[in-house]
């Protein structure tokens, strides 16, 4: 599944900090928000669902089969 999931931060010019999680599929990347808040000593102003909120290990095993394929 490309590696291990981690978080992506980001620190606009602004001052605006907005973070991502990559390779956490389905609800695990909701355990993060509190880690988040509390590390950057902040409070989740907007929130939304990356693609791999919907996905699972089945459907990404599924995907690797079929890039092989290709």
């Amino acid at each position: 599944m490309g590696g291990q999931p981690r978080i992506v931060v980001t620190v606009s010019n602004e001052g605006v900090v907005s973070a991502e999680t990559r390779g956490l599929l389905g609800e695990r990347c909701l355990d993060y928000i509190a880690v988040l808040e509390e590390l950057l000593g902040a409070r989740t102003v907007q929130s939304a669902y990356t693609a791999d909120y919907t996905r699972t290990a089945e459907t990404v095993r599924q995907e690797e089969r079929d890039v092989e394929r290709a």
